[in-house]
């Protein structure tokens, strides 16, 4: 038998390999006959992901609009202030930025090692050098800017000459209202004081408390004389450093911050540690019988008492005893914001919400609306759910079971008659300015399975606008709308982005791999969004996620900015690597690993 050559072998397996590869390339010249169209994949050990870009159809790219209504067409100019170099640095606050040079990996501790901050302006002076651990940010007192930093170890206060305002002794420091907690020393060696920076001096000095909680609320804070008084609390006031209550508060479930002049407190009973609420003068409005409280933002408060939930007002009279066996339970027959009461009748099985002067029932696992003045059962059972009222009597409402026939519409709960008929695979119930929501429509239900848990999801569809009459404002064709700002909505296509207004029209075309949220400068009359072109979205297990197998990461491609009109203000195709919001009139910005500042100002 002849031996084969292997340098004949060889050369065969190479001609085959290339003939393959011309056959699969012309394959996909064929289908995408632009490069750039063909699909991008990328792929290592702990990412990989094909991204296909879609062609807009001829019905989105029709509808183009020249938005100019809100800021009238304002065009914006920007300069590098500071080219790109230092490898970390803060958004602008105060007219100053924190900067950081040195940042290095360390393999021993596998994270990463911080280097030397520093201070720089708005003309990208640097105002404080880079020698410090680490710099908190700046804060106006008396006209005067104040620096909270860390220095060899230490906390302390300087000015923008350097000077020290608290010297760097601190074991701890943070600044609020005007002043500076300081902690000195660790361990049962530590000891707390209270600074006033207007005043520059110390309201509360050091020796009297053990420590003084930073997370003051309404010119009030919590100390304490640490083990020497079994930990116990008390209040002050931080104004003028008089302790208005006896220490004997414990901090189970951490201590109440005052929230609408009320804090949730906890004392020893003879019943073990139970709850009430204090003023903010460190009056006990309630006695404490309570085994939880909560909802101190509301005009009625969430009381339990031995296992049964009930409500009290902020003078702590009940207004409703407690007598449900949950809070869940309780929330379903009350709508706290302008409080109404609703007990709702054996015949149902709860209530999941009042507006007006109508409630959503429940009988069994079916729903329908009574009408709380009349007690008339207006809509008949057969609808599966009622969302949250949309106004004017109308509601979002589903028939059907999920993964089966399950649709979703709008009713008039007056009359029961069908607004929006019942074809849509979901819709959004979140109302906004301009009275529009989101509708799904041409999704299928897939069952899926998480860790041996079953469950109905949908699957594909496309996403619309229509108005609250049930008239489609723009047909179901995005696959994915989400509210940007005022009356403007981000709409994707595939992989593009764009805009579209309340009427359907486009404000920016459908080109860009991601678009930001716009944010309003600090100084201007300005809103602005970061963009990005030619980025991926990839699929890295370095993505932290709910599962902890990793999530879908921007990568790649170039950054800008456009306003609120659809203009390029910072062309992303000729750009930054990264770009932040716009704060203070500025933008941090990377360039090949570095950071740097652009100004954003009106262009006149």
């Amino acid at each position: 038998m002849r031996k084969i050559n292997k340098f004949k072998l060889l050369f065969v397996f190479c001609f085959a390999f290339i003939i393959i590869s011309l056959g699969v390339y012309a394959l996909i010249s064929a289908q995408y006959p632009c490069a750039d169209a063909a699909p991008h994949a990328y792929g290592s050990d702990n990412v990989y992901v094909v991204m296909v870009p879609e062609e807009v159809p001829d019905e989105i790219q029709d509808n183009v609009f020249e938005y100019g209504e809100i800021f009238a067409q304002m065009h914006y100019a920007y300069n590098e202030i500071v080219p790109p170099k230092y490898d970390m640095v803060r958004d602008f606050h105060n007219g100053y930025a924190v900067v950081m040079i040195g940042n290095v990996w360390s393999d021993e501790l596998k994270r990463w090692e911080s280097g030397f901050y520093g201070l720089i302006d708005k003309a990208g002076t640097l105002v404080l050098p880079l020698i410090y651990d680490h710099i908190e940010g700046v804060v106006i007192i008396n006209d005067i800017a104040l620096v909270s930093a860390v220095y060899d170890g230490k906390c302390g206060i300087v000015n923008l000459h350097g000077e020290e305002v608290l010297p760097f002794i601190y074991a701890r420091l943070s600044i609020r209202y005007g002043m500076a907690f300081a902690s000195y020393g660790e361990g049962d060696n530590r000891t707390a004081g209270l600074f006033c920076l207007t005043a520059n001096e110390f309201i509360v000095p050091k020796g009297i408390y053990f420590a003084i909680n930073h997370l003051a609320s309404e010119g009030r804070a919590w100390v304490t004389l640490g083990p020497e008084n079994e930990w116990r609390w008390g209040v002050i006031d931080i104004n003028s450093g008089e302790l208005l209550t006896p220490m004997v508060y414990v901090s189970r479930a951490g201590l109440g911050l005052f929230i609408n002049g009320l804090a949730r407190v906890h004392r020893d009973t003879d019943d073990g540690i139970k709850s009430g609420l204090l003023d903010i003068n460190g009056n006990e409005i309630t006695e404490f019988i309570y085994d939880n409280i909560s909802g101190l933002r509301n005009n009625v408060i969430e009381v339990s008492r031995n296992g049964k939930w009930g409500l009290i007002d902020t003078e702590g009279n009940y207004v409703v005893e407690p007598t449900f066996d949950s809070a869940q339970s309780l929330h379903r027959y009350v709508r706290r914001r302008d409080f109404r009461y609703f007990p709702a009748p054996h015949m149902y099985g709860g209530a999941d919400g009042i507006y007006d002067n109508f409630a959503i029932v429940r009988n069994n696992l079916l729903t329908g609306i009574l009408n709380l003045e009349t007690g008339e059962y207006i809509v008949p059972s057969g609808y599966m759910h009622f969302y949250t009222m949309l106004g004017n009597g109308l509601v979002l409402a589903s028939k059907g079971t999920r993964g089966d026939d399950y649709k979703m519409g709008i009713i008039d709960v007056r009359t029961g008659s069908i607004v929006a008929d019942f074809i849509y695979n979901d819709m959004s119930w979140r109302i906004y300015e301009d009275e529009v929501i989101r509708f799904l429509y041409g999704a299928e239900w897939e069952l899926r399975d998480w860790d041996g848990t079953e469950w109905y999801g949908l699957l594909g569809g496309r996403w619309g606008l229509m108005d609250l009459h049930g008239n489609e404002i723009t047909s179901a064709l995005y696959s994915s709308i989400r509210h940007l700002i005022s009356d403007l909505f981000i709409v994707s296509y595939g992989n593009g982005n764009g805009i579209i207004n309340t009427s359907g029209e486009i404000v920016l075309p459908i080109e860009y791999t991601h678009i930001g949220s716009f944010w309003h400068s600090h100084g201007y009359d300005i809103a602005l969004a970061p963009v990005n072109i030619g980025a991926q979205w990839v699929w890295s297990l370095n993505v932290e996620s709910y599962e902890g197998f990793g999530g879908y990461a921007l990568t790649g491609g170039k950054w800008g900015f456009i306003d609120i009109s659809g203009n390029l203000v910072v062309p992303a195709e000729l750009e930054y690597d990264y770009v932040n919001s716009v704060v203070d009139g500025m933008a941090a910005v990377m360039r090949d690993g570095k950071w740097g500042f652009i100004a954003v100002t009106p262009d006149t």
